[in-house]
């Protein structure tokens, strides 16, 4: 993994996101860092359980596993209607690029989405619960901006048209992975529910 791109990502380097949107050879990397950051944020958003009235938290692993799955197969999909729905909406603006570039710097950009292994932090005490949901929401704005920066340097055109192609590709997005995505975790879930009333 080349973690000069990663770190060029991470600190919003427009350069860097140009560079990887070229490079074929990116493709690989930004489909493993989709992967790899839905199945940690996944098992630990999963695992870890914060009871607001008590103010407790507990881990458990089943759950983080069967949400680690869900959160993997939900973010490939994702990834991969995003990437061709940003190439799509982008060519309305005449933006220059294709799907497998989106692909590339929106896979990069999933990278932000690593701070949901902090979720165990609550399991240390609740104060840092809270702490964890302050980072996840700065962690979230940075995505955002990282994704409009990978649209702008993808399709080679001005931040006002990356903004609003986001915008449109983000609510075609949701309702393509909502469905199928749904139908997905709702078979994953009954399947789970009934080996564990068979045992």
């Amino acid at each position: 993994m080349d973690m000069d791109r990663i770190m060029g990502v991470l600190t919003l380097k427009a350069p860097t996101y140009r560079q990887i949107a070229e490079d074929p050879n990116a493709t690989t990397p930004a489909a493993i860092i989709t992967a790899v950051v839905a199945l940690i944020s996944g098992f630990f958003s999963g695992a870890v359980a914060f009871d607001t009235t008590a103010q407790t938290a507990s881990f458990n692993a089943t759950g983080g596993i069967v949400v680690a799955i869900i959160s993997v197969i939900l973010g490939l999909i994702g990834w991969f209607v995003a990437g061709w729905v940003l190439a799509f909406v982008s060519k309305w603006f005449g933006g220059k690029t294709n799907t497998q570039e989106m692909l590339r710097v929106t896979g990069f950009v999933n990278i932000f989405g690593l701070v949901g292994v902090l979720s165990i932090l609550a399991l240390i005490t609740p104060a840092l619960g809270c702490v964890t949901g302050l980072v996840s929401f700065v962690a979230a704005i940075l995505r955002l901006i990282g994704y409009v920066i990978g649209v702008r340097e993808a399709a080679e055109f001005s931040t006002g048209n990356a903004v609003i192609t986001a915008i449109i590709a983000a609510i075609i997005n949701f309702l393509i992975v909502a469905v199928v995505g749904g139908s997905i975790a709702a078979l994953i879930i009954g399947g789970a529910a009934a080996v564990g009333a068979g045992q």
